[in-house]
């Protein structure tokens, strides 16, 4: 089963990764295939090739800054994908409206919150206050903080009403992907444990040191994605190669702590 341009939404409604497979000659280029797949493909691809038949009925959700994005697979298709304004931004735009002083064009926000952690620690919230005097600086890192941690509360609720709202009761597994949803791994895993729904997260995917050591999880789904293309690339040619992506590391295994320092700014 390959993912067919039917199972993607349309393009102005979710973003799309394009690729071509090529063979190069002297003066021209053959296209020999074109395929489209939705946000999440490159982890569902990584998930498909390692548990083969094996592959539960899933909803993959791709959290970004811009929006959010899912899909389901079952029965070995792909269903449309969807796509809704719940990127990190909508949880900046909130915390904003509740915070006098908090300017949209600090770009030291989103740095800020990954750093205050769950707890939304308000000796780092402290850093986004424009005051200058001592205690009003004390002041508003506490205030920042109260309304940081109610607009994360309602940011991930949110999140979990919307998928809730497209989720069928037969779903085993959510796989979760992108930078931003590790900023609430630990409300997201408390939750679907209470539902009894089984999550993964970022396709228990190995990323390679140089990449992860400064990109962490937030390149998963593209370097997952690009080890696909290989594999496809290398069928269509006969060419044989060792083992694409080593399977024996996990980035399921790091702390929650660890993946909010790698949270994705920008997607």
């Amino acid at each position: 089963m390959e993912l067919s341009t039917n199972a993607v939404a349309p393009l102005n409604n979710i973003a799309v990764m394009v690729f071509s497979l090529i063979i190069l000659y002297v003066k021209k280029v053959k296209m020999l295939r074109y395929d489209t797949a939705s946000e999440g493909s490159g982890i569902f691809f990584h998930r498909r090739r390692t548990l083969g038949d094996r592959v539960p009925v899933s909803m993959y959700v791709m959290l970004g800054y811009r929006n959010a994005s899912i899909f389901t697979f079952r029965s070995g298709s792909i269903g449309a994908g969807i796509t809704s304004n719940f990127g990190m931004s909508w949880l900046v735009n909130n915390l904003i409206s509740k915070t006098s002083g908090l300017s949209p064009d600090n770009t030291n926000i989103i740095e800020v919150l990954v750093e205050s952690g769950a707890s939304c620690d308000p000796l780092v919230m402290q850093k986004l206050s424009r005051k200058r005097k001592g205690d009003e600086i004390q002041l508003d890192g506490e205030s920042m903080s109260k309304a940081l941690l109610l607009a994360r509360d309602e940011y991930w609720r949110a999140i979990v009403r919307w998928l809730r709202s497209k989720m069928d009761e037969d779903i085993e597994e959510v796989v979760f992907c992108g930078g931003t949803a590790d900023y609430i791994r630990s409300e997201i895993d408390a939750y679907f444990q209470k539902e009894n729904i089984k999550v993964s997260w970022h396709g228990n995917l190995f990323i390679p040191d140089e990449i992860s050591s400064s990109m962490g999880n937030r390149m998963a789904d593209v370097w997952a994605f690009h080890q696909h293309m290989i594999i496809q690339f290398d069928k269509l040619t006969g060419y044989t190669r060792s083992e694409v992506v080593p399977l024996t590391k996990s980035v399921e295994s790091s702390t929650n702590d660890a993946c909010n320092d790698q949270i994705q700014t920008r997607q």
